[in-house]
């Protein structure tokens, strides 16, 4: 049963939802193990919302140096090695080491304070990049904002899968995924026109700062479902580090789904991330040109490629366990020819075209996914589950991929140029969409028996 309560007065919605839970119980199930059952769908929606906008901003803090790649190389006089490195693992390395001990916080404690605190640092990091004025200050600033970013993804992902149904979640996971193309867009677009306009180091500055606003739409809007939850239910707060981490990792199903991640973040960070360099040095075109044409090719292939994914994925979800991670393989199986055609054309239109293409069903193999872990991992878990898919996307994907393409760009670049040596890396990077459908197909063998049974019911 859905409670339908909505007060305005913020101050008296937590006594109401709970007073409404201990009055309205769900009839044959655990709340503790329902817990979207205590918010409306309006409410639900709402939420998601902020969550949609908290991933937004954390997408364009991130991927705002895509725009500055060249600009900052001119003036640092750096080669595209050092550019992967910038862009990638400087990112990478405290986003990875502090996503584990974030995540465990958010199995267990309070999640809507940990984005809250988290967008606020992320967001003056972000800041003082435009006030780095070498190398070295550029990558401990990105150090910094990947400390802050650590706590967003993985506290997200396990807020959704306490404000929405199993059954449900695929098409909230796919608005949710949208933002990291919306967020790319809008770092493209926006990005690009300020660089342009007033430099690279100003954009950093009004990115930032602007994103200070989220983190107080976070804190008033987000509930906390286990402040409502506890003093009805008694409910634990999730396991200690070791056993968490242990018993998601002994299902086999997840292993795999570990490892095709790491490739997926090889294709959306190595390949994807060098677009723009790749237009301004291939078809000759401005950094303004170049960031407007990929980022609206971006937004576009997010929202119907997600939406797509994720209706896509709840219909998978009623089949069974095992359709979610094969739709995955079997769209990013399918991404692969049109990237192909991009990278390897010389012709403006048929790049847009494959590229819109294939970012379309690049995005819908996301959705399917995340869901994929959800499956496995109960509520207590999810967090965790979800940083571990961080560490493999981003420590492999987002550290590895950049410095991958950046190496085999020079590698190429010393013999064919540098507009053909990067087009030659990116057709290397994309060829990573192989081993991760082969990785998915895997999963889907097992992930059945995986299932976390201390979590909702899921489908056989």
């Amino acid at each position: 049963m859905t409670t339908d309560i909505l007060p305005a007065d913020r101050s008296a919605l937590a006594d109401a939802e709970q007073a409404a839970t201990l009055a309205n119980p769900v009839p044959g199930a655990d709340q503790a193990q329902r817990p979207w059952a205590l918010f409306s769908s309006r409410r639900r929606w709402a939420m998601l919302g902020v969550l949609f906008l908290v991933m937004t901003v954390s997408n364009i803090d991130r991927q705002i140096m895509t725009v500055a790649l060249e600009p900052i190389k001119a003036e640092y006089h750096a080669t595209d090695t050092e550019m992967g490195l910038l862009s990638g693992l400087a990112f990478a390395i405290f986003y990875v080491l502090l996503g584990l001990p974030i995540a465990r916080w958010a199995d267990r404690g309070n999640r809507k304070l940990i984005i809250a605190l988290s967008i606020g640092f992320w967001s003056l990091m972000t800041a003082a990049c435009g006030l780095a004025q070498n190398f070295a200050q550029m990558f401990v600033t990105r150090l910094a904002v990947g400390i802050g970013e650590a706590g967003a993804l993985p506290t997200s992902h396990s807020l959704i899968g306490d404000y929405f149904p199993p059954d449900g979640r695929g098409r909230a996971i796919a608005i949710f995924v949208m933002s990291g193309a919306v967020g790319y867009g809008a770092a493209l677009i926006g990005g690009s026109y300020i660089a342009s306009q007033l430099g690279w180091r100003s954009m950093f500055v009004i990115f930032g700062l602007s994103s200070l606003v989220t983190a107080l739409l976070a804190a008033l809007v987000l509930r906390e479902p286990r402040h409502i939850l506890l003093p009805a239910t008694g409910a634990d707060q999730g396991e200690r580090y070791g056993p968490a981490i242990t018993g998601l990792l002994r299902k086999r199903s997840f292993r795999w789904l570990l490892a095709g991640t790491a490739f997926y973040g090889v294709v959306c960070y190595g390949a994807l991330i060098f677009v723009v360099s790749h237009l301004v040095r291939s078809f000759g075109l401005s950094l303004t040109q170049a960031g407007m044409i990929y980022g609206v090719i971006s937004t576009v292939a997010a929202i119907f490629g997600a939406l797509a994914g994720g209706y896509l994925t709840d219909r998978m979800t009623r089949r069974g366990a095992a359709s979610v991670p094969a739709l995955t393989a079997m769209l990013s199986l399918a991404a692969l020819p049109p990237y192909l055609v991009a990278f390897g054309t010389g012709n403006l239109a048929l790049f847009t075209l494959a590229m819109l293409i294939g970012g379309c069903l690049l995005f819908a193999a996301a959705p399917p996914l995340y869901a994929s872990f959800h499956i496995v991992s109960a509520s207590r878990r999810r967090a965790t589950a979800i940083a571990l898919l961080s560490v493999m996307m981003n420590l492999v994907g987002l550290g590895g991929g950049p410095a991958l393409t950046g190496i085999l760009s020079d590698m190429f670049g010393a013999v064919h140029g540098p507009a053909l040596g990067l087009r030659i890396a990116m057709l290397i990077s994309v060829g990573a969409l192989l081993p991760l459908a082969a990785c998915f197909f895997a999963a889907r063998r097992t992930i059945a028996g995986d299932v976390d049974d201390r979590d909702e019911a899921q489908p056989a």
